[in-house]
């Protein structure tokens, strides 16, 4: 991105660049910077914090956001009226969106645009105990639920898992009945992933982007299946 920058969009002077969110905290404070080009995804706390901090600190600066291609971040985006660049950032797509930056007079609205932002995130989203902490789940995420003992593992559709400090049963009140049926003594799915199930081996398959997950139902699970 740095070499898009100089090449691509000579208009703009780089004058910092950060490695995680926090070290970006300290750089924007210090140099006070027009323009932010935003990662979504970094080591620690993500681009959504950092903003989030920008705006309680009342720091008037213009974020573009930079993702790898996230349905849900860029619908987030979108509705707050962000611009973003997907990666691979293609040049073109870069010198428009620089161009519009300079059209717009700097116009940051950074303020009502983390507003929205915050409303948009917060409208599917979940709070968890986790091992560090608590953490935020958009549940149209979540593939399935699994039972470990004291704990319970969330499989994201993106791949990832997260280790949750709380009981199936607990996650299951948090997450409802409308979109999530529970299969077996240890497992929680989400109906928007089944692809299949079978009545005679009480077989349940379940497909995300990635990969598939295969089950066994209970009885009391297959007749819940079997009412859908």
């Amino acid at each position: 991105l740095e070499r898009l920058i100089n090449e691509e969009a000579p208009e703009i002077k780089m004058i910092g660049k950060a490695v995680n969110a926090q070290n970006a905290l300290e750089i924007i404070m210090d140099k006070s910077p027009d323009i932010i080009f935003l990662d979504i995804q970094m080591p620690g706390n993500d681009g959504f914090w950092l903003a989030d901090k920008l705006g309680k600190m009342k720091i008037e600066t213009s974020i573009i956001f930079v993702t790898a291609y996230d349905e849900y971040a860029i619908e987030a985006i979108k509705h707050a009226a962000f611009d973003f660049l997907t990666k691979p950032v293609i040049p073109e797509e870069l010198q428009s969106t620089v161009k519009r930056f300079l059209a717009s007079n700097n116009n940051h609205n950074l303020g009502s645009k983390l507003k929205n932002l915050e409303t948009f995130l917060k409208q599917n989203r979940v709070k968890f105990n986790h091992q560090n902490g608590f953490i935020y789940i958009n549940v149209t995420d979540i593939v399935y639920c699994r039972a470990d003992g004291n704990y319970c593992e969330i499989v994201l559709a993106d791949g990832k898992t997260e280790l949750l400090t709380m009981q199936l049963g607990s996650v299951e009140k948090k997450l409802g009945k409308n979109i999530f049926l529970r299969i077996n003594r240890s497992t929680l799915i989400n109906i928007d992933y089944l692809d299949s199930f079978d009545t005679k081996t009480k077989t349940v398959l379940l497909s995300d982007v990635i990969q598939q997950h295969e089950f066994k139902a209970s009885l009391s699970g297959a007749k819940k299946l079997r009412k859908l």
